[in-house]
């Protein structure tokens, strides 16, 4: 047995991230926690990094698949003292009108408890008739009580709890009052990433002394309890000649969008991970023979990362030289030839490809999409058909280089071209959770593996 509890939402904005960093900061301070996240959200799970100490992994029906998503829960959940899953949006909220890889879904294939967390601002009575709503709409999900979020008063929770109690004979664990002092910084892709918060340490000090004051912590201890007896196996690697080689991989302030997972996969496939920043370092680091560029935020920190023209050189460089290279939308931008933000200023980047990013007020692609690959690439052969997720505000502009994807939404006809391919490198809007595709990490590991002994003969 095992104890984890996943923390869902009446609908985006309720409140549930706040209420699940506060909880996972509290219990940090006496257990072991491992955070999770139910969709594809980087920033969130960079939050349960922060007030856990522990990388989140991300629970995404779509992209994982449910064997995955399985196995990839019980091999963290079982580590751990306790684990708290954060939903995603609505708790009903799925895939286009449905509840798959919603954060009930989730909790019904793990079999886990819920807390759901209501907004009950200028709410009465009609609270019940809220709460029996979820609780009837799909009776396998086990919502064990409720967290009742921006609560105008002692008052005012005592009366809503005496409806829910009496109307429904559920749990209510407790509130937390409307205060600004609560609310997280935001702008256009959701939370402002925790890498760019150096001064938050005191907003969360302040919802620790929220939660341990107006939540009953134990009571939610003793309904976690799951059957963790049913576990999944991953063979990631097995049977595979392990080989040593070095990656460096972009992480700073600007780029840190990466699963946890798929960061293991690659260690597993026999890559020692490094570090580096775009923004601070001069050159990759030494020794490397791949290149992995995660998403971020390059247009907040355009003019820092043009201003560092030995790290641009460095990167075109060994792109240049054949180095396979891996690039995920804010990565990608980066090595196009420039970033024109919305004010109009235009900053160079390393000119891998001859595209302009152009930043816009609005989003570009927003949502899960399948892709086609059209032509081998440095991770995937013709053929192949990958699963993934676009949300961005950017638009390349300039001469079409050669694709790799036709991209599309799925279900749907209108598709467009991405995946685009120089040399050994492939960058591209399409996120993707690395897990779910052994065979391409492994092509992508062996490639490094011939590049490095290449360079190696030549050297010699």
């Amino acid at each position: 047995m095992c104890k984890a509890l996943m923390i869902a939402g009446t609908h985006s904005g309720a409140g549930k991230t706040t209420v699940s960093l506060g909880i996972m900061g509290v219990l940090s301070k006496r257990y072991k926690v491992q955070p999770f996240k139910v969709g594809p959200d980087y920033i969130d799970a960079a939050y349960h990094r922060y007030v856990t100490g522990n990388f989140s992994c991300n629970l995404d029906l779509y992209l994982l698949g449910e064997q995955n998503l399985k196995s990839l829960f019980y091999k963290n959940a079982c580590n751990a003292d306790i684990s708290i899953i954060e939903g995603v949006m609505g708790m009903y909220d799925g895939i286009d009108t449905t509840k798959k890889g919603s954060s009930a879904d989730i909790a019904k294939i793990l079999d886990i408890p819920v807390i759901l967390v209501v907004d009950a601002s200028s709410m009465a009575t009609s609270v019940s008739a809220l709460i029996m709503g979820y609780m009837h709409y799909d009776r396998e999900v086990k919502i064990k009580g409720v967290i009742l979020n921006k609560v105008g008063s002692e008052k005012h929770y005592a009366l809503l709890k005496e409806c829910i109690t009496r109307d429904l004979g559920i749990e209510v664990f407790g509130y937390l009052p409307k205060d600004p002092k609560l609310d997280l910084p935001e702008r256009h892709l959701g939370l402002v990433p925790i890498y760019e918060m150096p001064e938050i340490k005191h907003k969360f000090d302040t919802l620790y002394d929220y939660i341990e004051k107006y939540i009953d912590i134990e009571k939610i201890l003793n309904v976690s309890v799951i059957d963790c007896s049913n576990t999944f196996r991953n063979t990631i690697g097995e049977g595979h000649d392990l080989k040593r080689v070095k990656i460096g991989y972009a992480f700073d302030e600007a780029f840190n969008f990466y699963y946890k997972e798929s960061l293991e996969f690659f260690e597993e496939m026999g890559a020692e991970l490094v570090p580096f920043s775009p923004l601070k370092d001069y050159k990759l680091p030494d020794e490397i023979s791949g290149l992995y560029i995660g998403g971020g935020f390059p247009e907040v920190f355009a003019e820092r990362l043009n201003k560092n023209k030995k790290m641009l050189k460095s990167v075109k460089d060994a792109i240049d030289s054949g180095m396979p290279a891996y690039a995920e939308c804010g990565g990608f931008m980066y090595l196009t030839k420039s970033i024109t933000d919305l004010q109009g200023n235009t900053f160079e980047m390393a000119g891998i490809y001859d595209f302009e990013t152009v930043m816009t007020k609005r989003l570009q692609r927003f949502g899960y999409v399948e892709a086609e690959v059209i032509e081998d690439n440095i991770l995937f052969r013709k053929g192949d058909k990958i699963k993934g997720h676009e949300f961005h505000h950017s638009i390349i502009k300039g001469f079409s280089q050669k694709a790799s994807y036709v991209v599309h939404k799925p279900g749907k006809e209108n598709a467009w071209e991405c995946g685009f391919v120089h040399k050994n490198c492939l960058a591209t809007y399409v996120h993707i959770n690395l897990y779910t595709y052994k065979e391409a990490v492994k092509r992508f590991v062996d490639k490094c593996v011939q590049y490095r002994n290449s360079n190696a003969f030549q050297e010699d």
